[in-house]
């Protein structure tokens, strides 16, 4: 959204760390007031804080939401008030490790975040969402690009896009995309420790632009995703060329 453009109120859900974070960080840059979601109130106070430092006059505010607990959630998001534009970027590291040791519990954990929780925080969200806004999700290239180890977290982000394609007819004139991230370095990897410098060499050698991608990169997309009043039922790539195969 360009600085020329009236400012609107942009809401993000699970935005203090990664790719969410890099769009607040991008957004906030302008004159849009931007609200942020996350899991703690520790992490949306240290969030704010960067962001604030960053830009000291960023109109910038955020309150802890669960995404997993749907009713407290949709009572939330319900009192949020008007509502231009809607990014879901919560992210779950469930559903992730091979199939025969995948459990009903942690893939029905994921869908409780990532599916059910997106749609749910639609429903509280739709309606305070103008009729010229749009909704965005964060999806995963490993909807639609083969890798072991992904059938779990395959199936929550192929029925996010799956029910995207519905929403942009059913919710139009409103918007509904999803953007959705490659391998990207934000802080989830950073648990691996020593390894994550060999593993992301090891995945980037696979892709045809031969690097992981950065959070900010996805940002640019959402960003555009959001501005571009042309743009709906899509689905953005952002992954390095993965989604080729």
């Amino acid at each position: 959204m360009s600085s020329a453009q009236q400012p609107q109120r942009v809401l993000l859900l699970g935005a203090t760390k990664g790719i969410g974070f890099a769009l607040a960080r991008r957004l906030g840059s302008g004159s849009n007031r931007i609200t942020l979601t996350g899991r703690s109130q520790s992490s949306v106070d240290e969030a704010l804080s960067h962001l604030h430092a960053s830009n000291p006059g960023a109109d910038v505010d955020g309150f802890v939401l669960d995404l997993k607990d749907h009713e407290a959630a949709r009572q939330a998001l319900g009192a949020v008030g008007p509502v231009d534009h809607l990014v879901l970027c919560g992210s779950s590291d469930a559903a992730w490790g091979p199939f025969e040791t995948l459990t009903a519990k942690v893939l029905e954990d994921a869908l409780s975040m990532k599916l059910v929780g997106y749609l749910n925080a639609v429903q509280g969200v739709l309606p305070n969402l103008a009729v010229s806004g749009s909704i965005t999700f964060i999806g995963g290239t490993a909807a639609r690009a083969s890798l072991s180890g992904s059938a779990g977290i395959a199936a929550v982000n192929a029925g996010l896009e799956g029910a995207m394609r519905s929403l942009a007819r059913e919710l139009a004139p409103r918007r509904v995309n999803v953007v959705s991230p490659g391998m990207t370095s934000t802080e989830f990897w950073d648990k691996m420790g020593d390894r994550k410098a060999e593993y992301f060499a090891s995945f980037a050698a696979q892709l045809p632009l031969r690097r992981v991608g950065q959070p900010e990169e996805s940002a640019e997309a959402i960003a555009f995703v959001i501005a571009n009043s042309y743009v709906t039922g899509s689905v953005i790539d952002v992954d390095g060329g993965w989604h080729l195969g």
